[in-house]
C-alpha cells in the first residue's frame, strides 16, 4: 500500500450570487436517549417536553456524512455506470440546496441519479449528456420511477452554438497549419510524426452531437487513426489504440 485508504469525497458548493438556498437537514440521534445540546432550562429542571421535541426532530446534520452507503452495494439501484452516485446522497444535496418547484440542472447527467432524486423531491429538472446511451438511460430510469403518470420531455435535436461568430470550414489550410505547429507534426492519436501533407484535420468531438468547426475542437490525425475514429469521439480512438498495443 502506497497511500491512505480513500474513504470519503469532498463536495464543493458554489453560488452565483450572495443569495442562495440552504435548508437545514436533521438526522436521528445515534443514542435515542441523548440529551440535545439546546435544552431549555426552566430554573429548577430542564423542560422535558422541549427536550422530547428536539430529540424527535433529530440533530442538525454536520459536514461529514457517515450514513450513506456507496451506490454499487445496492443491486436495486446499480446501473453499471462507473461514476454513479448514491441516490440518497443526491436527494440530500437537492433537499438542502433547493425548494419544491425549483429547477435542478445536471449538464453531465450520466445515469440520471440527480434527475431521479430531483423528480422525487418535486423539483423540475433538466439533464444534458453527450452520450445517446446516457440519454436513453435517463428516460428509462425516470419512466420506471414515475410509473403510470409519466411527464418527460425528451429533446433529441442538438442546439447549435451561436456565440463563436463566423467559423471557417474545419479543413482550411490555415487550420491545418496552426494545428501542425501546435501538435509538432505528430498525429494526435498514435503520436507518430508525419509530414504536413500526410495529416488530416479532424474533429475531436463530432459535429453531429453539437460541437462546431472551431479550432478548439480540431486536431490532426494520420489517415489510419482518422479511419479508426470515424465520426466517434476522440476517447473511442484512444481506447482502440490502447487495445491494439
Amino acid at each position: 500500500m502506497k497511500n491512505f485508504p480513500r474513504k470519503h469525497d469532498i463536495i464543493f458548493r458554489y453560488s452565483v450570487s450572495e443569495k442562495w438556498v440552504f435548508n437545514q437537514i436533521r438526522v436521528p440521534y445515534k443514542n435515542p436517549n441523548q440529551r440535545p445540546r439546546k435544552a431549555f432550562d426552566t430554573g429548577n429542571a430542564f423542560d422535558e417536553n422541549e427536550i422530547r421535541k428536539l430529540r424527535e426532530s433529530g440533530k442538525p446534520l454536520e459536514d461529514y456524512w457517515m450514513d450513506i452507503a456507496i451506490a454499487v452495494r445496492s443491486p436495486s439501484e446499480r446501473t453499471g455506470y462507473p461514476t454513479q452516485k448514491p441516490l440518497k446522497l443526491l436527494e440530500r444535496i437537492i433537499k438542502a440546496s433547493s425548494n419544491e418547484s425549483d429547477i435542478v440542472l445536471d449538464p453531465f447527467c450520466g445515469c440520471a441519479t440527480t434527475l431521479v432524486a430531483a423528480d422525487r423531491l418535486q423539483r423540475d429538472w433538466i439533464g444534458i449528456d453527450i452520450s445517446p446511451k446516457a440519454a436513453e438511460l435517463v428516460v428509462e430510469r425516470i419512466k420506471a420511477d414515475q410509473g403510470l403518470f409519466q411527464d418527460i420531455f425528451h429533446r433529441k435535436d442538438v442546439p447549435k452554438r451561436t456565440d463563436l461568430g463566423d467559423i471557417p470550414r474545419y479543413n482550411t489550410p490555415e487550420n491545418k497549419e496552426r494545428l501542425y505547429g501546435k501538435q509538432r507534426g505528430n498525429c494526435n492519436g498514435c503520436q507518430t510524426h508525419f509530414e504536413h501533407q500526410n495529416l488530416e484535420v479532424d474533429h475531436i468531438i463530432a459535429t453531429s452531437v453539437g460541437e462546431t468547426d472551431h479550432i478548439s475542437n480540431l486536431q490532426l490525425l494520420c489517415s489510419r487513426c482518422n479511419r479508426v475514429k470515424g465520426n466517434r469521439g476522440q476517447e473511442y480512438l484512444l481506447s482502440r489504440l490502447n487495445l491494439d498495443r
